[in-house]
Order: C-alpha cells, then structure tokens, then sequence
C-alpha cells in the first residue's frame, strides 16, 4: 500500500507511515485514493489498455428490425381503423343509431326548403348521415333502397336553384366577385363551408351570379359502397369528371380529357343498357358531345391550336374504336375542324330529343325523401290503433292506410284508452288528444269525419283549422248533404206530444236528430221497419211503423210518433219532416 501523504510505499497493514509519521485512520477511504499518485497511476493503467469494440449480435438486430416494422404497421392500422370506425362502427354506434331511428321514426329528419345557408347545411348534413345509416342497416331491398337514394340524387338537382339572390348570403369577402379573380377568393371561402356536405359553387360568364353545385367525389366517396355495383360504377365516373369543361365558351379542361371523358360515359352506356340513370348519362354525353365540337377554343382557335383538337380526335379513334362517335370524331378530324350544326344533327348516333330535360331540376320545394322509409317502418311495427288521416293537401279524411305516403300538415288518428290520439305525418305523437262522448260511433261521410252520439241524437264533424283539431255540431241542412236521400226529423219541434207522420207510398228512409243535444237515450222503434247505417236511420216499410219515447222524468207519459201512408200522389217536399209531413197532434 501507499501512504496518501507522502505516496511512498508502506506495508499493508500498517497504522502509521514509517517515512513521514502519517496516521492511516485519519482520512476516510475515498480521500486516500483522491490522492495525486492514484489518479496518475490510473491515467497510466487506462492508456495502456486497448478498449475493445463491443460486440453486435446479427440476430437480435434482425428481431430489432422486425419490432420496428410492426410498430410501425400497427400505427399504420391504427389510423386506417380509427379513421374508418372511431365514427361509430367500431364499437355499433352507428347500428344503434339507426335502431333508434327504427324506434322513433318521426326522428329520421325531413329535407326542407331552407331560409339560410347555416340551417341548409346542417339540415343536410342530418338527411346525408341518415341516408347512410339507412343504406347500411336497413332490412329493405336493394331495389327499395336505391328508390330512396334516386330520390336523394333529384332533389340535390334542385339545389342548382340555390345562388346568391335567395340562398348564398354569409357573410365572406368578394360576396359578390366582379371577375375571376374575386369568385376564385369568393369559392375558396365557400369550399370551406359547403365541403361537409359535398357542395360547391360555379359562377356564371360574369362572375356575379353563383349557384349551388354538387361535389360528385363528394357522393362518390359517401355513398360508393352502398349502392349497386353498376350505379357505384357510375358515380366513380362522375367523381373522376367533375371538374366543368367549358366556363364562358372557354374549355376549362384538355380537349384530350374530355374526348376521354366522353368515350369513357359513351362505353358506360353502351354496356349497361338497362342503367337507372340511362337519360341522364346520355344526357351528359350529348352535352359534352356538343362543347368539343362548338366551344370557341375549337371553332376559333383562340386559345388551343387547331392541331390539339385534331390529335384529340385521332386519339379518341385509336382508343374507341368501336365507338358509335367515330364517324363524327373522324369527320371533325379531317374538316380542319369546321362542323355545321346540321351536320352534328346528321351524324350524333344517339336520340337525344326526349333525354335533355330528364335529369333537370324542377322549381318546386324541396321534398321528403324519407317518407317511404317511415311508411314502411310503421307498416312494419303493425300498429293497429292508427284509424284515421287527414289529408292536409285535398281538405278531407280518409281511413288509415299504411301504403300512404304522407306531407306535412297531414295528420293521424289513432285509438288509446283515453280517445284518439293524434300524429304529425312524421308519426310523431302531438299534445292534443281527441275525446268523442261516450258509445259514438266514428265514420267517414264525403270525405268528412264524424261522430254520431245516439244518446244527444247528434252528428258532429271532426274539422282542422290551421293545423287545430275542433268538433262542429251540424244542423239539417248540414247533415242533408251528408244523407241527401234521407227525410230528417227534428225531435225537438214536437216536444212532450204523440205525433202523426204521411209517409209517401212505398218505402222512405227517416233519421232522427235533436238539435238540443237532449237526452234521448230511452226512445224505441217499433214495427215494419229495417234500421240504417246509425241507429237513428230507420227504413219505413208499412204503416205499422212507430217511434217511443218518454221525457226524462221517470213519472212523465209516453209519446209516439206514427207513420201514415199519405193517400194523395204528391212528392213529398225535401224540407224537414215537420213541414215535409203532415202532422196530426194527438193527446
């Protein structure tokens, strides 16, 4: 060992240095070799020894490697699975949400006629997610769901009529654009706010009028899956051409993308012959068939050479050749590119007459297109208690049935232990409860609701005014056009009498009511007679035919009411029976 004072060599084992007197247990053990000599010492020791490499194992970089790898796929798949599912699917979201549409269907949202571009957007953005909902879980067919979708596609036509006069009012810069540039700034604002939906907006030639326009990738992307093969098809055509090809008589496209873009939907048509949207494809054909031959960049070369359109033609030949536009392609090839409208007529191959206004949106308001869905949802829940709709369109009543589609305003009847219960036509249960008295009778008469009370002898009808339901008490008249053929007996004129009716020669048919709305609960009827549709309805067919009925005091006499055969051949008048009779007052 070495003294740390003096660094000479001791023996191990001693107390004290023999040279300098140092005692060894003054310093703890980490001081003694803090000495200089010890790090010197170690500094030598450390640069005579040569460091050696540390050895790699080949195998473990290999399972290193491969660790990696699947790190790197798994978060891969992780953002493949949470951008696919997270939205519902993964965990059957969206199937319970669809369930609860089932359970609810005055739920499933109605498209309607906007006031605002916000509130379109978010009503819109609730018809698409149900749509889908809808194609994906329903238990309907195919057919009857792509009936709906159809249905979806027609109205988004009717979205062209939507510009910036009624409907494309936010609040952006350059609302309204004096040129390109300012429509280019004001579309990317709106891009930003119709995206969700899979709108956008086109400008007119002069840039202030824009509309409405659908986002074909848009519904490609949101629907392509759910439709049939041969209509998904379609739709990823329409998402590859969406872009417009002419803006104010100028191509917007190659003149070669759209040679390709019209042989591409003419082999479409062609090899789908019974195709559901057969008019609009060659609709669309016949319009891109008509901006390659005559648009300005063509005809006046103005800002394509003559030779890009004739290479355009050649290639579209090399490329389609069995095209039934070949002839036109090759003419148009080898005029220098002149054509006459005239000879366009003569050579386009497709009739086109019947097809140009097929697919164009109508002016109307915009429609529900879930209302079939929620017939056949109800239809399905078989619920017995609906009786009654009213038709909101037509002002009349007709009995419930679950083939009818209804519109708004239209409103539904059904049965509960507390009367009639009433439903929007989304068959969503409203507050107000309809209560008839006690053993009426319900019926439908000329398209009119009503009651009839055998105890008041009284008809009441069930009329809507402004989307209210009330009852209306009718009079003679009233009810006489209701039963034309039927002569009326007022009750009430006779009082606490016995009365004498002529009846004419034959059979006549009378009805008794009370405009008092009276108790009449214990009159009889009694002799030659067959009763009607209601009980007071009674056929006379002799003259032993006579009507009981006491007061309602129990110790009052009993009156009757007698049916005489008139002897005279005079019709009777068509007034009510007490001045269409002659009546005899009897004590």
């Amino acid at each position: 060992m070495y003294c740390p004072k003096c660094g000479k060599e001791i023996m191990d084992g001693a107390k004290f240095c023999q040279f300098c007197g140092y005692r060894m247990d003054e310093q703890p053990e980490d001081e003694i070799y803090s000495h200089p000599y010890y790090k010197d010492s170690y500094k030598k020791h450390a640069k005579s020894v040569k460091k050696e490499p540390e050895k790699v194992s080949l195998v473990a970089s290999f399972f290193k490697g491969v660790a990696g790898m699947l790190v790197i796929l798994l978060l891969i798949l992780g953002v493949i699975i949470g951008k696919t599912y997270l939205t519902g699917e993964l965990f059957g979201f969206d199937k319970m949400r669809y369930e609860q549409y089932v359970e609810d269907p005055s739920s499933i949202p109605e498209l309607t006629q906007p006031e605002n571009l916000s509130d379109f957007i978010d009503n819109l953005k609730d018809v698409q997610d149900f749509l889908a909902l809808y194609l994906k879980f329903s238990d309907d067919d195919m057919d009857t769901k792509m009936e709906t979708f159809d249905k979806y596609r027609k109205e988004l036509l009717k979205f062209q009529n939507f510009n910036n006069t009624n409907l494309l009012q936010e609040n952006v810069t350059y609302q309204i654009p004096r040129d390109k540039k300012e429509f280019e700034q004001t579309k990317k604002q709106y891009d930003k706010i119709l995206s969700k939906v899979g709108l956008m907006i086109t400008a007119d030639e002069s840039y202030s009028n824009y509309r409405l326009q659908e986002d074909a990738r848009f519904t490609y992307k949101k629907y392509g899956k759910l439709v049939t093969p041969e209509v998904r098809d379609y739709l990823k055509l329409r998402a590859k051409y969406y872009k417009e090809t002419v803006f104010n008589d100028e191509l917007q496209v190659k003149p070669w993308e759209l040679a390709r873009r019209i042989g591409d939907y003419e082999q479409f048509m062609n090899s789908h012959k019974d195709f559901r949207y057969a008019d609009e494809v060659k609709d669309l054909l016949y319009s891109y068939m008509i901006v390659y031959t005559f648009t300005s960049d063509r005809t006046n070369t103005i800002f394509l050479n003559k030779k890009t359109f004739v290479k355009s033609d050649k290639k579209f030949m090399k490329k389609y050749p069995s095209s039934q536009l070949k002839e036109l392609f090759s003419h148009l090839a080898s005029s220098a590119n002149g054509i006459s409208e005239n000879q366009f007529d003569e050579m386009y191959p497709y009739e086109y007459e019947k097809t140009l206004d097929a697919i164009k949106p109508d002016k109307s308001d915009l429609t529900d297109i879930f209302a079939e869905v929620r017939k056949n949802i109800v239809a399905l829940k078989s619920d017995d208690s609906f009786k009654y709709i009213y038709i909101s369109a037509s002002d009349s009543w007709v009995p419930y049935d679950t083939s009818r589609i209804l519109k708004k305003g239209d409103i539904i009847l059904a049965q509960s232990d507390n009367g009639y219960e009433t439903y929007d036509y989304k068959y969503k249960k409203t507050n107000e409860t309809i209560q008839f008295e006690d053993n009426a009778k319900i019926f439908i008469k000329s398209n009119r609701l009503l009651a009839y009370s055998p105890n008041h002898l009284q008809i009441k009808s069930l009329d809507v005014n402004y989307g209210g339901l009330s009852f209306n008490t009718l009079g003679v008249k009233a009810i006489k056009r209701y039963f034309p053929n039927v002569l009326i007996i007022n009750i009430d004129t006779f009082g606490e009498t016995s009365v004498q009716i002529d009846k004419p020669a034959g059979t006549k048919t009378y009805m008794l009511i009370s405009t008092s709305g009276g108790n009449y609960t214990n009159y009889t009827l009694s002799g030659d007679m067959t009763l009607g549709q209601l009980s007071n309805i009674f056929t006379v067919t002799s003259d032993k035919a006579q009507v009981n009925w006491s007061s309602t005091d129990a110790n009052s006499e009993s009156y009757h009411m007698y049916f005489i055969t008139q002897q005279s051949d005079a019709a009777p008048t068509d007034e009510d029976a007490n001045a269409q009779n002659s009546m005899q007052q009897q004590q």
